[in-house]
C-alpha cells in the first residue's frame, strides 16, 4: 500500500478527515504504468471516503510533445491520454466498481467561472511576478525534460525555449491545486501525486501573489 505524506500542517488536517482526494496521473511519465495506476486507485479506495482522478487534456499533453519537437504531437497525445484513461477506468472497475469516481482532464472546467477567475489570477501573476514566472518555467522544463530523456536519452535537457513553449500546461493545471475543492464541488480535497510540487509549496508559503484555498491540500504518495 502507498503511504501519503501531507505537504503542510493544513494538508495534514484535511487528510485527517479523509473526505476526498484528487489523484493526479501523468501520460508521459513511466511511473504511471497500468500496475501503478491500479495501486493508486486501490490506495484511494482504502484511504478516503471519495476521490476523483485528474489527467491532462489531449491538447495540453500535445504541448509537451510539440516542445520536444516530436512529429504529429496531437495524434500521439491523443493515444497516450486515452491509454492512461483506459488504465484508470480499468483500475476503478477492478477495485471500486461501486464507486463512481470521475476522471477529469484539465479542460473540463474551462468554461467554469471559478476556474476562469483562478486562471486569470495565474496569468496576472505570471505576467507581473518574475519569481513566479521562473518557477512556472522550471516546472515546465521538468515536464519537457522528462519526455526528452525518454526519446533522446538520459543526458537530454530542456532549454528555455522548450520550457516556454509548454508552460501553458503548468498554468492550466494550477487552478486544480489552488482550489480544486470548489471546482469539484466538494467540501475539501487534496491533490495526490507521486512527488512534491515545489511551485505549490512556494505558493502555500506566500512567496507569490496567489493564494491556496484553505480547503485545498497536497499529498505526496510514496512506497512504504
Amino acid at each position: 500500500m502507498l503511504q501519503a505524506s501531507p505537504a503542510t500542517p493544513n494538508c495534514r488536517s484535511i487528510f485527517g478527515r479523509r473526505a476526498h482526494v484528487l489523484v493526479g496521473v501523468s501520460p508521459f511519465n513511466s511511473r504511471f504504468s497500468d500496475a501503478y495506476i491500479a495501486r493508486l486507485a486501490a490506495w484511494a479506495q482504502a484511504s478516503v471516503a471519495d476521490f476523483d482522478v485528474l489527467l491532462p487534456g489531449v491538447e495540453h499533453a500535445s504541448w509537451i510533445l510539440a516542445a520536444v519537437g516530436e512529429s504529429r504531437p496531437l495524434a500521439k497525445a491523443r493515444k497516450e491520454v486515452a491509454r492512461r484513461r483506459r488504465a484508470v477506468e480499468q483500475a476503478l472497475a477492478a477495485c471500486a466498481p461501486e464507486h463512481r469516481a470521475a476522471v477529469h482532464d484539465f479542460g473540463d472546467f474551462a468554461d467554469d467561472p471559478h476556474y476562469l477567475g483562478l486562471r486569470d489570477e495565474v496569468d496576472r501573476a505570471f505576467a507581473s511576478d518574475e519569481g513566479f514566472r521562473r518557477a512556472c518555467l522550471d516546472m515546465s522544463r521538468q515536464a519537457v525534460g522528462g519526455r526528452l530523456r525518454t526519446v533522446r536519452g538520459p543526458e537530454a535537457r530542456a532549454d528555455d525555449r522548450q520550457a516556454a513553449a509548454a508552460v501553458r500546461y503548468v498554468l492550466d493545471e494550477l487552478p486544480y491545486v489552488l482550489d480544486g475543492a470548489a471546482l469539484l464541488g466538494v467540501e475539501e480535497t487534496l491533490m495526490a501525486y507521486h512527488r512534491p510540487w515545489p511551485l505549490w509549496e512556494r505558493i502555500a508559503r506566500g512567496e507569490f501573489p496567489l493564494k491556496v484555498s484553505p480547503r485545498q491540500g497536497f499529498l505526496v504518495l510514496h512506497d512504504r
